[in-house]
């Protein structure tokens, strides 16, 4: 598999190498979104995300990542996680490229009043997270 076209490796490094277990994906839209989210919720939210880079899902608690299930959409069984910040959600799938998990933004949620996923927002993150494992395959 390939980084889909419009991503960009921005964790653990902007472009760099992946880290121990891998990397963090953005394209435009969500890196932008991103960027203006409340400095304190993008603190926590990088925090998390360079953990996963380094480390991986397996010891992060459910208040910095969770798993929000898998979703059969074109054939596949897309996994779904969630990185979170104060009362915000970025959700993605991970796919390997160069054997090293790359973890694709496929939705957010900048203004969570709750603490169940927004079935909208789910539903979107599955839907993109197929269409992106199509173009990394391809």
């Amino acid at each position: 598999m390939k980084i889909p076209a419009g991503y960009t490796i921005r964790f653990p490094s902007e472009g760099g190498p992946p880290g121990q277990h891998g990397s963090v994906a953005f394209n435009g839209r969500h890196w932008k979104m991103f960027n203006k989210v409340d400095a304190q919720a993008r603190a926590q939210l990088e925090a998390a995300m360079k953990t996963w880079c380094r480390f991986g899902p397996m010891d992060m608690p459910d208040s910095k990542f969770k798993f929000e299930g898998r979703h059969r959409k074109g054939g596949k069984n897309i996994r779904i996680d969630t990185f979170k910040g104060w009362q915000v959600r970025f959700y993605g799938t991970t796919i390997e490229v160069n054997r090293k998990a790359v973890f694709l933004i496929t939705e957010a949620d900048l203004a969570k009043k709750q603490d169940a996923a927004m079935k909208t927002k789910l539903d979107n993150a599955v839907e993109v997270a197929s269409m992106q494992i199509k173009k990394a395959e391809e």
